[in-house]
């Protein structure tokens, strides 16, 4: 994920290699797919379709990380930056940063956990039902993901090739755990940053007037003025590397919920549709972050002019400090909206109306 210069060439024939090492996957959900097209068979189609964008998705992510390299690579340059120089900061702002920090951490280990769990349970379940199926009058092998393999189908279940497809199953979920986790976690880590950048300068701008010297002040009013400049330059670096990923899972998580919840209502066995709850409500989170991180920008953003008129700026009779304040309180009442390609707004409204026309979906399938 750390696009460092160094390694620019191993990564991306790193790359190469793993998307290569999934072409057996696609094979396979690409043959089963078109097997269930010409049947009718509505249900696995959708379920097969399910895994399979997850799995692109993945790969998209992969790819976006080496041809985004540039502006990826500035933007950690700037969270590093900021992180060292909050060793120089005063306690009170020391104490948001730090903060803000632990929120951080806290919200990607929860994150680990969430995708862990989802990843895991693939797996898990296909394990604990083969075991508990040896104990049955008719005992039967579960795959990690059921698929109509050609040339070998009637001979999967049998030795080596069980054990052969599990471990490579094993591998693919692995690679999902890593491709939702490095992504999609850092893009967390980045809005949250420019939260904190937010919530510095907005303590600032409630000190302003602490000191009654103007030159003092016209310092303190040009640094800030710099940190809200930052702050934008910052939302739309963030916005250019990590556009097409916002627009992606935009489309996905509408089409993935809606499909995974169509699968917890199948005819098949209860046990494995299980899994589609889990893949459903984590698809719901999934899309559900990004909007209220989003929406939490916008939100402190919009208490920048409030820290503005609160700094009592009254207190001074200077006409410059005057004049700075009025156009420092003019731009600060520009909302800000976290946009990908300048048409999708990333706020609680998307999530509601994702939300909406996902159940739509839903309730399409099973129609």
């Amino acid at each position: 994920m750390y696009p460092n210069p160094a390694k620019d060439k191993v990564r991306f024939y790193g790359a190469v290699l793993i998307a290569l090492s999934c072409v057996p996957q696609f094979g396979f959900m690409l043959y089963d797919i078109s097997i269930r097209i010409d049947t009718g068979d509505m249900e696995n189609l959708v379920r097969q379709m399910v895994i399979t964008i997850v799995l692109l998705f993945v790969l998209i992510k992969m790819f976006l990380t080496i041809f985004r390299k540039k502006e990826l690579r500035a933007i950690y340059n700037i969270i590093e930056a900021d992180y060292e120089s909050f060793n120089n900061l005063p306690e009170e702002e020391l104490s948001i940063a730090t903060e803000a920090i632990e929120k951080t951490q806290k919200l990607e280990k929860a994150w680990i956990l969430i995708i862990g769990s989802a990843a895991a349970s693939f797996p898990l379940l296909a394990c604990v039902l083969t075991v508990h199926s040896s104990f049955t009058e008719k005992p039967r092998k579960y795959m990690i993901h059921e698929t109509i393999m050609p040339f070998i189908d009637d001979t999967k279940y049998s030795s080596p090739f069980f054990e052969i497809q599990a471990v490579y199953s094993l591998y693919i979920v692995w690679l999902v755990f890593v491709g939702y986790t490095g992504f999609d976690g850092m893009f967390s880590v980045c809005i949250l940053h420019i939260s904190l950048k937010i919530k510095l300068f907005s303590h600032k701008l409630l000190h302003l007037m602490d000191d009654t010297d103007v030159p003092a002040i016209k310092q303190r009013i040009a640094s800030i003025v710099r940190d809200q400049c930052d702050v934008h330059s910052f939302i739309k670096q963030i916005q250019t590397s990590f556009e097409i990923w916002l627009a992606g899972i935009f489309l996905i998580s509408v089409v993935q919920i809606g499909m995974a919840l169509s699968q917890t209502a199948t005819k098949g066995e209860s046990e494995v549709n299980i899994i589609y709850y889990v893949f459903a409500v984590t698809t719901a989170v999934h899309i559900y972050l990004p909007c209220y991180l989003t929406s939490d920008v916008t939100f402190n953003m919009a208490e920048v002019p409030n820290c503005i008129y609160a700094c009592n700026w009254e207190s001074t009779s200077d006409t410059g400090v005057r004049r700075s304040v009025a156009i420092m309180l003019a731009r600060a009442q520009v909302p800000t909206h976290f946009k990908a390609y300048d048409m999708l707004t990333y706020n609680m409204k998307m999530f509601v109306s994702i939300m909406q026309t996902a159940y739509s979906m839903y309730t399409l399938l099973r129609s």
